[in-house]
């Protein structure tokens, strides 16, 4: 009987190693399992936190835009003129068929994209130009594109000319809506018309007020489509300086 101890004593031993390095490799998976799933947690609120910067910043561009709006009077007070001038905004089709605006104005801002030409680079840059932004499908890839347009000249066309810089590929909806007049209520108070579209009427306009030269706030709304496929949005809404509070933007 004490000859054949040793040798159970062996077999049990192995039996434990043989436990403990499946207890091992269950617990190193459990953890390999663990890590990934954390890491690639961290990935998708990285990619959450990048597209939500690019959304900022693309608001921010448009709105910086949009508050340097001019309604130039003296761009139509000459009867023979036939120019375009204020905010020129229509709905098109974007993408999935849904309806998104595309916008042009004039906007008294810096120039971003001729800053090559040389009197930009010589500090005479005007700070009047033609802006517009757009949602277009670039159809030899069969992907939309945010774009914003600028025509460093003013010319009687406000919705052509100029150069384009595509600015996302991210961006699945564009809405930016205007408000209108304020309707005052019988029974006291106002209520807000707001539309989705906006041409100015010049002439019309520029001898009556009516309809309005320039809408009283612009309301932007922005949706990019993330690489993991989350959808981010923003709103925001802007009041334009509207006749009389600066006269010198409608000369």
């Amino acid at each position: 009987m004490n000859a054949e101890s040793p040798h159970l004593g062996e077999a049990f031993s192995l039996i434990e190693l043989l436990v403990s390095i499946t207890l091992l490799a269950l617990v190193t998976a459990l953890i390999y399992g663990a890590f990934f799933q954390v890491s690639n947690s961290s990935l998708k609120v990285k990619a959450s936190l990048s597209q939500s910067q690019e959304l900022r910043l693309l608001m921010k561009m448009v709105l910086d835009d949009l508050q340097a709006v001019q309604y130039l009077e003296n761009f139509v007070g000459d009867e023979e003129m036939t120019g375009d001038t204020g905010i020129i905004s229509e709905l098109v089709l974007g993408p999935e068929s849904s309806e998104v605006s595309q916008i042009d104005f004039h906007a008294a801002v810096p120039s971003r994209f001729y800053r090559d030409i040389e009197s930009v680079r010589e500090g005479m840059d005007p700070l009047l130009h033609e802006i517009g932004y757009r949602l277009e499908l670039d159809t030899a890839r069969d992907v939309w594109q945010f774009k914003r347009r600028e025509d460093f000249y003013i010319d009687a066309d406000l919705q052509e000319a100029g150069r384009e810089q595509v600015l996302s590929e991210s961006v699945i909806d564009f809405q930016v809506e205007f408000l209108f007049r304020e309707i005052k209520q019988a029974a006291g108070g106002s209520k807000e018309e707001w539309i989705d579209q906006f041409n100015t009427e010049e002439r019309e306009c520029f001898e009556s007020g009516e309809p309005p030269c320039l809408p009283r706030a612009i309301q932007l709304n922005m949706s990019l489509k993330a690489d993991l496929g989350e959808v981010i949005r923003d709103s925001q809404v802007i009041n334009l300086c509207v006749r009389p509070c600066k006269p010198e933007l409608f000369e």
